[in-house]
């Protein structure tokens, strides 16, 4: 079980493990009165002998229930048996299970200083992405600031301190700050996208607007047409779901 350590206020959120001499003495998964910050960052080694066997003995317990999140009752049971190994880590790692977490790890990245390098040629980062798309490229107007631009990306607007995805597009006179443009995204001439997450070939019209400078993070889901001339607020979440 690896583990690391968060803030004190943020450890209900994860798997809290109490850790002596190499191993797991103790887990317990989301508790709401943390008994410290050292979490289990969701990265597992398991021997398959003692996990069929636990999983097998589990599905007995619980029958046609069937077996939820390995945090409620797999982990606990191994780490009582007193067989866990608990791994230190003190690199760089974020949780990103929440939009605002997920929108902060990727401001992290285009810091002057980031956290971690992407570019690091003693640890590459190697996709199949990459390897298939043009170079990104940055039309005579485009104004780009603190960004990440990824392969076959578009852009002539203006593009601050945002990532645009592969094959995303940001337009002549289109505006896009604190954003992260997903691939295939376009954001139209005149539109603004400032605070938001935008998903996977989102269309945002002309003279739209999303997000805001102050307000929460906007979402804009898969796929998504925002129409000419709409107003998201901060926090918007477009489509809204079922339940508004």
């Amino acid at each position: 079980m690896v583990t690391t350590t968060v803030d004190p206020d943020e450890a209900g959120r994860y798997g809290v493990v109490q850790a002596a001499n190499g191993f797991a003495r103790d887990y317990a998964y989301k508790p709401e009165q943390p008994e410290g910050n050292l979490v289990s960052n969701e990265v597992f080694a398991f021997r398959p002998g003692p996990l069929l066997d636990a999983l097998d003995q589990l599905a007995e317990q619980v029958g046609e229930d069937g077996l939820g999140d390995l945090g409620h009752e797999l982990l606990p049971r191994l780490v009582d048996a007193g067989a866990v190994r608990e791994h230190r880590f003190d690199g760089y790692w974020r949780d990103v299970g929440t939009l605002a977490a997920y929108w902060a790890s990727h401001q992290e990245l285009v810091q002057e200083d980031p956290p971690i390098d992407l570019d690091d040629p003693a640890w590459p980062i190697l996709t199949q992405a990459t390897a298939h798309r043009a170079s990104a490229q940055l039309l005579a107007g485009a104004a780009v600031e603190s960004s990440l631009i990824a392969p076959g990306a578009q852009v002539a607007g203006t593009v601050r301190r945002s990532v645009v995805g592969r094959g995303a597009r940001v337009e002549a006179g289109a505006v896009v700050r604190d954003t992260v443009l997903l691939p295939g995204s376009i954001v139209r001439a005149g539109a603004n996208v400032e605070r938001a997450i935008l998903d996977d070939g989102v269309e945002v019209r002309g003279a739209a607007s999303v997000g805001e400078p102050d307000g929460e993070i906007a979402l804009v889901g898969k796929r998504a047409v925002v129409q000419e001339g709409a107003r998201l607020a901060g926090g918007a979440r477009f489509p809204e779901d079922e339940d508004g």
